[in-house]
């Protein structure tokens, strides 16, 4: 077995060594090419971080390290770890890590940071055995939009706007918790041509707001300032997003456990909780 960085790696490379690795995983996964490749960017792929272990010249694993800033520290974070099924049992993921943990030192990364299905204990493991610490629970959604709820009380004077660019200073006024690595701010940043942002308003005052993935149905992230709540502009903010997606499916991925008017909000659109993830730290300085 020997390892190298993903540098001459393509995408649809990339995407079928993740469906491999995927397809009988704790939540199975089959990736498109143009999903996967919405995914890298909005990640942050940087694929001379991101190792590779190669069996006679064929990559059998990876882990898709993105380098960025994670709460003012620069940060390794693991978009992805897979091993196809005929190659584990060999600790391919520490060794993956000690191939390309002395790099991101030398670069000055100060800790690494990835998410990891809480029933998945094999992988829980193996990333604490190499030092990562749970920082904190998220939870995640999945159904279909046909079987979402909805109330039937209607805002009044609300008005809904499509924005091109997001008013972060102002969105992160209506936060009550912070979004995971994949849906925050910079994500939405860095794959701003794949989203869009809708904007609640009344009397032209931005009162909340909303970020989908067309292509997926991800609702990337949905707030409502404090003193707005309750008043119904968070379900239409909601149909706002879900009427924007072609997908059949509607998902809310990573929410923060401790965000219990979210998850409340979620849970009352009946929208099927479909499993919780950790979100675990490494530091590597």
């Amino acid at each position: 077995m020997t390892f190298a960085f993903a540098e001459s790696a393509s995408v649809g490379q990339l995407c079928t060594l993740f469906n491999n690795a995927f397809s009988d995983y704790v939540q199975p996964m089959v990736l498109t090419e143009p999903i996967m490749e919405m995914k890298l960017l909005r990640d942050g792929l940087t694929p001379e971080v991101a190792p590779l272990a190669m069996q006679d010249y064929t990559p059998v694993g990876f882990i898709f390290n993105s380098l960025g800033t994670w709460q003012g520290k620069r940060t390794a974070y693991n978009a992805g770890t897979g091993v196809v099924p005929e190659a584990r049992g060999k600790a391919l993921t520490q060794q993956m890590y000690q191939f390309c943990v002395p790099l991101l030192r030398k670069l000055g990364v100060e800790q690494c940071l990835l998410e990891v299905i809480q029933e998945n204990t094999r992988a829980l493991k193996v990333y604490q055995s190499l030092g990562f610490e749970i920082i904190r629970s998220l939870r995640c959604f999945r159904g279909s939009k046909e079987d979402l709820a909805w109330h039937s009380h209607a805002p009044e004077e609300v008005s809904f706007q499509k924005v091109s660019s997001p008013d972060w200073p102002l969105y992160q006024t209506f936060w009550d918790m912070e979004p995971s690595w994949q849906h925050h701010t910079a994500a939405v940043d860095r794959s701003i041509n794949y989203v869009r942002i809708v904007e609640a308003n009344v009397k032209d005052q931005c009162v909340g707001y909303g970020v989908v993935y067309p292509m997926t149905g991800s609702i990337a992230q949905l707030a409502i300032a404090p003193e707005w709540r309750n008043k119904g502009i968070g379900q239409a903010l909601l149909q706002e997003l879900v009427s924007l997606t072609s997908s059949p499916m509607v998902s809310v991925i990573n929410v923060d456990g401790r965000g219990e008017s979210t998850l409340q909000f979620l849970q009352n659109r009946k929208i099927q909780e479909i499993l919780g993830q950790y979100e675990m730290l490494w530091q590597i300085q």
